[in-house]
């Protein structure tokens, strides 16, 4: 009876485990001893029946544990066995699990009801984990083992120990409870009101979590049973409405402002509300709530420790559509300076990269939003800021990126050059009759294919050896940055072209010349459809073409429409704009008026082809037929 598996099993062992009740009485009518040994994991065959849910084995060792020994008991636990019955109920294993806790793992209710019944202060110990079998249980979301752990485990003092609700890093069961469900939460809440209070290792309470998850429902319990809570930080300063904030749980907070109307006030140890928790961490439908609803008004200029704005901070952390944001609101103050004398827009010019750069990047976004906007810089020395950016344009950052543009442009260039090249030897009709190519080429839609494919091909053709000069690390960077500037102008009249010759060329297809029968209907839709697909693709090939919609609403906001036209089409009145000349306005006011431009070409080709079209079939062979002619008469006198 003494022998053991390789695991360290008794026969015992493995006859709790498998739920052999005869034969568990047979082992302890021979060798009774063997309830409290252990195997190799320290489990004792009443863990072993208890995680597998024998409840008829649980029941007959616990009767026929040994006799209580209590002089002996420290020795023989620390001797790997239990000594009585007190100690083998509460034996725990390698990992530091009771039986009890293996009942709950495993979700055996009515091994814990009899394991209640036989000690309920084993409720109050904790595995190695420091899991209560309460937090287990709620942590598990077993409403009925919950249930029974609180109406058996009550003491008769009413004084309940704190291992009985403990959980790991100092958290009780409130804490896990608020997560999984609000029916625990509220059987928590009335048998143990404290807990509400109770904070973990770092100072968070139950509301913490709550707040933190998004559960509006455990959040109004809490707050309407006691709104003191709201006022309770952890250890960085932060209040629940704060962490609610950092994980944009915008109906928290509005639940936090209905029973404690100032929570928008309260500051953590860094001085940031609300507002600055939620821009920080880049919550946007957070910050649009909280401009959207007057109540938040005065958290919009608040300034921090350090003197930081919200706008601040969204300019510091790049928040491009955080910062159009608290621009559109009016009683947001641009140019408020922080402790250290900068404004927004000094901050903005701080964070631009001074290199070459793409102009919707977030910095240069929110620059523009600024000046185009009456922001102000502080009244310092402008040379300040010189020392910053001493050494940009040849830093190995900056030379680095030319070495990557060049590669990625060069593909794209090369590309285009490949396809414009080949496109007129396979242009549609050339497989067709003489005389069906000789009215093609009276076309209107032809002469805008071989003009759109012959300029697509100049301008890859000149990009791409533009291109070859600003990779080479003998030219000088001021100089390889310009050819980049230039050959990202061509390289995108170049795509928008090759945009254009394929529309062109479809509508070619579909509508051949050299009959007199109209477009059909279905023709007609299909060269339609090819138009808009067309120009919606000219008009979305580069962002930069349609940038000013990004700042379109916080300009109408400040300066109305008056001012938005005056921003977009006239003098710029801000001085500073003179930073930005070399980013945006040029670059992208060129390829605006390539865009616009090849739209109407687009647009004026496709009309202007179907009306030829519509025209009497004698009319197309006007010229076409003289083309003719003087093929014939070439081809009857050979050389």
């Amino acid at each position: 009876m003494k022998g053991v598996t390789s695991e360290g099993n008794t026969a015992l062992h493995t006859a709790a485990g498998r739920g052999y009740l005869e034969l568990v009485r047979v082992i302890c009518d021979l060798d009774a001893s063997l309830i409290v040994a252990r195997n190799n994991l320290r489990n004792t065959p009443l863990i072993c029946a208890a995680r597998a849910g024998h409840v008829d084995v649980v029941r007959y060792l616990i009767e026929h544990a040994p006799a209580p020994a209590p002089a002996s008991a420290a020795a023989a636990l620390d001797a790997g066995a239990c000594g009585d019955e007190e100690s083998m109920l509460r034996a725990r294993n390698s990992e530091g699990a009771t039986a009890m806790h293996e009942a709950i793992r495993n979700g055996h209710v009515a091994v814990l009801e009899q394991l209640m019944s036989a000690d309920g202060l084993l409720a109050a110990v904790v595995d190695g984990k420091g899991f209560s079998p309460l937090y287990l249980a709620v942590a598990l979301g077993r409403a009925d083992m919950v249930g029974v752990l609180i109406a058996a485990g009550s003491p008769r003092d009413g004084v309940k120990s704190p291992a009985y609700y403990a959980g790991p890093d100092g958290q009780t069961a409130l804490h896990a409870a608020v997560l999984v469900s609000e029916e625990m939460t509220k059987s928590l809440w009335r048998w143990e009101p404290t807990l509400a209070k109770k904070v973990d290792n770092c100072r968070n309470t139950a509301l913490h979590h709550a707040a933190s998850a998004g559960k509006i429902g455990a959040v109004k319990l809490l707050l309407l049973e006691d709104s003191s809570l709201a006022y309770i930080p952890d250890v960085d300063g932060l209040f629940p409405v704060h962490t609610a904030a950092k994980m944009g749980k915008t109906g928290v907070i509005e639940q936090f402002m209905e029973t404690c109307p100032n929570s928008d006030e309260l500051l953590d140890n860094r001085g940031w509300n609300v507002l600055h928790c939620a821009i920080v961490h880049k919550k946007e439908k957070v910050v649009q709530h909280m401009c959207k609803n007057p109540r938040f008004r005065r958290t919009m200029n608040a300034r921090d420790r350090k003197g930081n704005t919200p706008l601040h901070l969204a300019v510091r952390h790049g928040c491009d559509r955080i910062a159009v944001l608290l621009v559109q609101d009016v009683t947001v103050n641009l140019s408020i300076m922080n402790n250290d004398g900068a404004t927004p827009l000094d901050v903005a010019i701080d964070e631009l990269d001074h290199g070459y750069t793409y102009p919707l990047n977030p910095d240069v976004l929110i620059a523009q939003c600024l000046v185009w906007c009456g922001a102000h810089r502080s009244p310092r020395r402008r040379d300040e800021y010189l020392k910053k950016r001493t050494g940009v344009g040849g830093s190995e950052k900056e030379l680095s990126k030319y070495t990557n543009l060049t590669q990625n442009r060069a593909i794209g260039s090369v590309l285009i050059a490949t396809v414009t090249f080949a496109a007129p030897f396979t242009m549609p009709g050339t497989a067709a009759a003489d005389a069906a190519v000789a009215v093609a080429v009276e076309r209107p839609a032809f002469w805008a294919f071989i003009l759109s494919d012959a300029m697509a091909f100049l301008c890859s053709t000149v990009a791409t050896c533009l291109l070859m000069y600003a990779g080479l690390t003998t030219v000088h960077p001021r100089y390889r940055s310009r050819y980049h500037v230039w050959s990202s102008n061509l390289l995108h009249v170049g795509v928008l072209l090759v945009i254009a010759t394929f529309s062109f060329g479809v509508h070619l297809t579909l509508s051949p010349p050299g009959t007199a029968v109209p477009v059909p209907v279905p023709v007609g839709n299909l060269n339609a459809a090819v138009c808009a697909m067309a120009c919606v693709s000219v008009v979305f090939a580069h962002p930069g073409t349609w940038w000013p919609m990004v700042l379109a609403r916080p300009i109408w906001a400040r300066l109305g429409l008056k001012g938005l036209l005056g921003v977009l089409l006239g003098p710029r009145p801000i001085p500073c704009q003179k930073l930005l000349l070399s980013r945006t306005p040029w670059l992208n006011l060129f390829k605006m008026l390539a865009t616009l431009l090849i739209l109407a070409l687009i647009f004026v080709t496709f009309l202007w082809d179907m009306a030829y079209l519509r025209q009497p079939a004698a009319q197309h062979y006007s010229f076409s037929s003289t083309l003719l002619q003087s093929q014939c008469h070439f081809n009857s006198h050979p050389t």
